[in-house]
């Protein structure tokens, strides 16, 4: 979601919370929104008891961190629970509302926070966007020249940049470019470029200026010189590619070594050149009191696919200090906490893998953080729910850290919502 909308959305929950204090809440659907949504409700103090979704193979897995459950289940809950609320959170929520009460769910337990679809944004507001991409585009050009290109990386997922990062050098030198802008959208993502020592690199303030650089590509697009490197997005409607994701064995470096980049099956993903970082990564484990070896890095957050509960951590963390480790979460601040009995460590994205390397195991959830470490040299235990499906595959078969040759040495676990305690066996069994 765009920067606009989220802050558009945070201000209808926090309404939405004043309003329906205590009683029973359901989230209806797996998806951004939805995980946004149920971390403003906590922060609210509001408790979501679950998410309900009619797709079977998203049942029995978490979205942020609450159990997803199907209408059965949710119907046997209304049997037992007062003050039922089931709130949707889509720009189709009339339909959505009507599928809800054919299901059975009564309509005075259903409410709404209504987003703003694409088709019902004006004439006006389009053209205006257009313009500010145009602005923006002549910015980002100015100090270069016409003669430069110009690649825009419109997500915000690091998993992306990194991926990007490990073809980038083969396609310049494939298509022989050697003036060229990198444009970004955070500067989590500029700080994935400098691992590649990619160069020119440009960071946007926000997704919704990346959104208006695309609509003047779109609709200028012999003016707006610019590849977008992305193996599809859902602004460049011309582009069908996305529903290959997965299929027939299409996993997430085949899209963009095929579709991004065109790079014949030959090329490799290229990991960056660590640096000499030892300062730096011990000064971190003095401050700390982390002793090499013997740290395990946890990594309990993801923004795209599925994640833990935060329970399953807690037991792990208590496992691991049994056993002698000592144990600190990764995290970017108050939206990532730590783990209860862990501490909490922020270090920069330059120096993770040799964070990593320097503590000795690393156990995360999939994300792109995990791309970023892919390299270290350390135990590396990588998290996939088995009912989170990725458009035509399983999480696991599309992101796998192996499969997508980013290493060789990940021991990789796929979990069914109820055996977080056998995964907690299973490392146990590994370390």
């Amino acid at each position: 979601m765009y920067e606009q909308a989220l802050k558009k959305l945070q201000k209808a929950v926090r309404r939405f919370s004043r309003k329906h204090k205590g009683g029973s809440m359901y989230v209806f659907g797996v998806s951004e929104p939805s995980r946004y949504v149920i971390r403003e409700l906590l922060k609210c103090g509001d408790a979501v008891c679950g998410v309900i979704d009619n797709d079977v193979r998203k049942q029995h897995m978490y979205c942020g961190g609450i159990p997803v459950i199907g209408n059965e289940e949710f119907m046997e809950d209304c049997k037992m629970k007062r003050n039922i609320c089931v709130l949707i959170i889509s720009p189709f929520w009339r339909e959505m509302k009507r599928q809800v009460i054919m299901d059975g769910i009564d309509a005075a337990h259903i409410k709404e926070i209504r987003l703003v679809s694409v088709a019902e944004e004006t004439f006006l507001l389009h053209s205006i966007r257009l313009m500010q991409g145009r602005e923006i585009y002549r910015k980002i050009v100015k100090p270069y020249g016409a003669d430069y290109r110009i690649f825009l990386c419109p997500y915000t997922g690091t998993g992306d940049i990194y991926l990007i990062g490990t073809f980038f050098r083969q396609y310049l030198r494939a298509e022989k470019i050697d003036k060229y802008v990198f444009v970004v959208v955070s500067k989590a993502c500029k700080r994935v470029a400098d691992l590649f020592e990619i160069q020119n690199v440009t960071v946007l303030p926000d997704t919704d200026k990346c959104s208006m650089l695309i609509s003047y590509y779109m609709a200028q697009p012999d003016i707006c010189r610019m590849d977008i490197l992305n193996d599809s997005w859902g602004e460049i409607y011309t582009n069908p590619i996305q529903w290959i994701r997965g299929y027939r064995g299409h996993n997430f470096t085949d899209m963009f070594r095929r579709y991004v980049f065109r790079l014949p099956e030959s090329a490799k993903p290229q990991p960056p050149r660590l640096k000499d970082e030892r300062e730096a990564v011990y000064g971190l484990f003095c401050k700390n009191h982390f002793p090499p070896g013997k740290t395990v890095i946890l990594s309990p957050y993801a923004s795209t696919l599925a994640d833990m509960p935060m329970d399953f951590w807690e037991k792990l963390a208590r496992l691991l200090q049994k056993k002698g480790y000592t144990v600190c979460t990764n995290s970017s601040g108050e939206k990532e906490p730590a783990v209860a009995g862990t501490k909490a460590v922020f270090f920069p994205l330059s120096i993770a893998p040799q964070m990593v390397e320097c503590g000795g195991t690393f156990i995360g959830i999939r994300s792109g953080f995990c791309d970023v470490i892919s390299s270290a040299k350390a135990r590396k235990i990588i998290l996939y729910d088995k009912n989170n499906w990725f458009y035509n595959c399983r999480a696991y078969e599309y992101f796998s850290l192996n499969g997508m040759g980013l290493c060789e040495d990940a021991v990789e676990i796929e979990f069914e919502w109820n055996e977080t305690d056998a995964v907690i066996q299973k490392i146990d069994q590994y370390i």
